[in-house]
């Protein structure tokens, strides 16, 4: 063989060991420290247990923050659902694929949920990110924006679910893969800084800064409506509320938050304070259209005018953007199903969240569809979908879905 082709052999031969040992070590080192408890100091903090604080826990948990969207145990899509955690979280088409993770369980269950948690624990994970051992929490807690919630409101939560009924339910352990290991081994994704000091909310009022703290902090506006990167999940802080760069799979549709910015092609920038107000309240664009309740606007609809007003506020005072969002799209049964089946995939799209199973009601309509059904013939229920109920939260559905679909949904309704 001739010299030049042993020394490339040979060098080759190197270059591949140095890439073993380095992928080995990589690995190896990815092992020991990915799961590392941060050593940080748990704040000193307690939470008050008068009604007033307790209400106003409540009010943020159900329909600020909506912590019950991801812990709720029975899969109900409603706040009245226990707390107890367990809801799965498919994460493995997130970039390179992180895992599967489960919403803990939030009663003062003293051995599955938070009963024996201190509320400064609980408030350094809201916040921070980290568990009761120090280690980080799957950022699918927004803990990237809690962390400017404030002392008070973040006690007022730990308040509220010291109060609820303790429930006995074991969540299981996360499956993560190794690719989210190496983002966390490597510090690409971690907690937030430690809080030292007092954080105090700007006075509450119909004003631009209250709704600010409101949109970052107080809710669940920029979780959704920030782009994020495809590959980590970061959030692209130098384009606020310009909207999701990609669509979220769930079940029966595909959507992603959409432009708030006053762009006026692309974001709300044709819109009027009063036609935000009414989507807010009841759904409805000022298309006619309805928004999936994955924009929570049955809950948001029991925000105070004074909050959704300064978050209006707020809003209109952002630079705007032209971010096209990709559409939102049905699937599944949804979009390919036909008769009841089709109807009972778009009711669980559309209707489920205020309704309940089967029309049994719950806590954000004050209708008991499966009662109020029973009083109308086809032609009379198919015209109550498509109109809605003016002066309520009910919208029309006239101008989102086809007079077939509708149908479908009568037909699904007929069932129960």
């Amino acid at each position: 063989m001739k010299k030049w082709l042993r020394r490339i052999l040979k060098g080759l031969g190197i270059l591949v060991g140095v890439l073993v040992v380095l992928v080995i070590g990589l690995v190896v080192y990815v092992q020991l420290t990915w799961d590392r408890p941060v050593s940080r100091a748990v704040p000193q903090m307690t939470a008050p247990t008068d009604a007033q604080t307790v209400a106003r826990g409540e009010y943020l948990y159900e329909y600020s923050n909506l912590c019950w969207m991801c812990h709720g145990s029975q899969g109900s899509h409603s706040p009245e659902e226990p707390q107890a955690g367990g809801l799965e979280f498919d994460a493995t088409e997130i970039g390179p694929g992180f895992g599967f993770f489960y919403g803990s369980n939030l009663t003062p269950d003293p051995e599955t949920g938070i009963g024996t948690w201190s509320d400064g624990e609980l408030v350094r994970a809201i916040r921070e990110g980290l568990d009761r051992e120090g280690h980080l929490i799957f950022p699918v807690m927004p803990y990237e924006f809690a962390h400017g919630l404030s002392d008070e409101d973040a006690l007022a939560l730990v308040a509220y679910m010291r109060s609820l009924p303790p429930v006995r339910n074991k969540v299981p352990a996360n499956r993560t893969s190794f690719a989210y290991k190496a983002l966390i081994g490597l510090g690409m994704v971690k907690p937030q800084p430690a809080i030292t000091a007092p954080v105090v909310a700007p006075p509450r009022g119909t004003t631009a800064e209250y709704g600010k703290y409101l949109a970052w902090h107080a809710s669940g506006c920029a979780e959704c409506h920030m782009p994020r990167s495809p590959n980590t999940g970061a959030s692209d802080m130098t384009r606020p509320f310009a909207g999701g760069l990609f669509p979220f799979p769930e079940e029966g549709f595909s959507t992603t938050g959409s432009n708030l910015t006053p762009d006026m092609a692309t974001g709300i920038g044709d819109w009027t304070e009063e036609q935000f107000m009414t989507a807010m309240r009841t759904g409805l664009r000022p298309d006619g259209t309805v928004m999936l309740p994955f924009m929570p606007w049955p809950s948001y609809a029991r925000w105070s005018e004074e909050d959704l007003r300064a978050a209006w506020l707020y809003l209109r005072s952002l630079e705007p953007i032209a971010h096209e969002v990709p559409a939102s799209t049905l699937t599944g049964a949804a979009a390919t199903g036909t008769g009841a089946a089709r109807g009972e995939a778009l009711f669980g799209v559309y209707c489920l969240v205020c309704h309940g199973e089967k029309g049994t009601g719950g806590p954000l309509t004050a209708v008991a569809l499966k009662d109020a059904a029973q009083g109308m013939d086809d032609a009379t229920l198919a015209t109550f979908i498509a109109e809605g109920l003016p002066g309520t939260s009910m919208p029309g559905f006239g101008k989102t879905l086809t007079d077939e679909q509708i149908a479908d949904l009568v037909a699904f309704i007929r069932s129960w």
